[in-house]
């Protein structure tokens, strides 16, 4: 069982779990935790954080991260460390002690390339679960304001491209298991947002052109055809103006793209 861990933002490191037990696992998994936990109460980030302590976590994290995607769940019950997640809040406390840090385009790299190598190698659902999803959803709100100026459809830094393909990875997520779409409503209202904070935050990229437009495109579909079965979303879709010409753009942009294909 291999999995990669992120490392100074680069999917380098490979690791492996064979052979080790559950009961170890999480008992480095805690002393990790603990270890994070002294460091966050002793250090007010705005203040007296180093670059060595913010590298500590860093470094604590990785390895915690490793060890929750490794996880299985034993019939349907989540596993142990999850479990410890879910209950400690760990997922929202990492990411308010970011926000206190200056929030910086690197950091936000971090975030979100941490909730994609969760998305996409977690053996066990992890959305279903609002200490794990919350933070999340905070994260989002706090990318919306990324998007650069409509003058400028084709730009776009790395954050945008991440983002992107993380709302990518959280639309096949929900097209996959659609019961998970409920509390992505109930968490957008937590945050403030009367809307669909994923659908919200896609539609300004459908403009663009290369991948990041592509992603956006292919995400904003999959919400489309979760609105055949789920009266939510289509509500959403109907009451939202700005969607109709940007669905049409959708249309467009995809049967010209898979028409210069073929």
């Amino acid at each position: 069982m291999m999995a990669s861990v992120v490392v100074g933002g680069n999917r380098k490191r490979s690791l492996t779990l064979r052979g080790v037990d559950p009961e170890t696992c999480m008992i480095v998994f805690k002393n990790h935790w603990a270890q994070v936990v002294k460091i966050l109460e002793k250090h007010e980030p705005s203040r007296s954080a180093t670059g060595a302590l913010t590298s500590a976590v860093q470094n604590y994290v990785e390895h915690m991260l490793f060890l929750l995607m490794e996880e299985e769940a034993g019939q349907g019950a989540m596993g142990p460390i999850l479990e410890f997640v879910v209950l400690e809040g760990v997922m929202e406390r990492l990411f308010l002690w970011s926000l206190r840090r200056q929030f910086t385009e690197d950091m936000k790299l971090e975030q979100l390339r941490m909730y994609q190598m969760l998305l996409s190698q977690a053996r066990q659902p992890l959305l279903h679960h609002k200490p794990v999803l919350r933070p999340l959803m905070m994260l989002l709100a706090s990318c919306a304001g990324l998007i650069t100026c409509v003058s400028s459809p084709d730009s776009g830094g790395v954050v945008e491209v991440e983002l992107v393909l993380l709302l990518n990875q959280l639309c096949v997520a929900l097209v996959k298991d659609p019961s998970v779409l409920e509390l992505f409503f109930h968490t957008s209202e937590d945050q403030g947002a009367a809307n669909f904070l994923l659908f919200s935050l896609l539609i300004p990229y459908t403009h663009r052109q290369g991948s990041v437009g592509q992603q956006a495109r292919d995400a904003l579909l999959l919400i489309m055809s979760l609105s055949a079965s789920e009266p939510r979303v289509a509500q959403h879709i109907s009451e939202n103006t700005y969607f109709c010409p940007v669905s049409a753009q959708i249309h467009t942009h995809t049967h010209t793209h898979t028409h210069t294909r073929g």
